[in-house]
């Protein structure tokens, strides 16, 4: 799945009840191999602490989440626009 926020975001993904029922399909299908998998959720609109806690929540059975453009790339896009921002603000002289 792909995330949309952050500057380089897709343009499109599944809304989080979609992304929801496909983790769930996917993970059903992967129990029938091996009862005894773990199966995470990751990207599209797992993308915020927020959005993956209700998530997680609407998904019993799930062990986790993992993250990748959600812990690293989108903390820092947010970081750099503040500090950019900062030195816009500055007054010259």
């Amino acid at each position: 799945m792909l995330i949309t926020a952050g500057s380089i975001g897709a343009a499109v993904a599944f809304t989080l009840e979609e992304a929801v029922e496909k983790v769930q399909e996917m993970a059903a299908a992967g129990r029938k191999v091996n009862a005894e998998q773990m199966v995470i959720c990751h990207g599209g609109p797992f993308d915020e602490p927020e959005n993956v806690g209700t998530a997680l929540r609407m998904m019993p059975g799930i062990a986790g989440f993992f993250g990748a453009s959600s812990i690293e790339r989108l903390p820092t896009e947010r970081a750099i626009r503040g500090q950019v921002e900062a030195f816009k603000g500055l007054g010259l002289g």
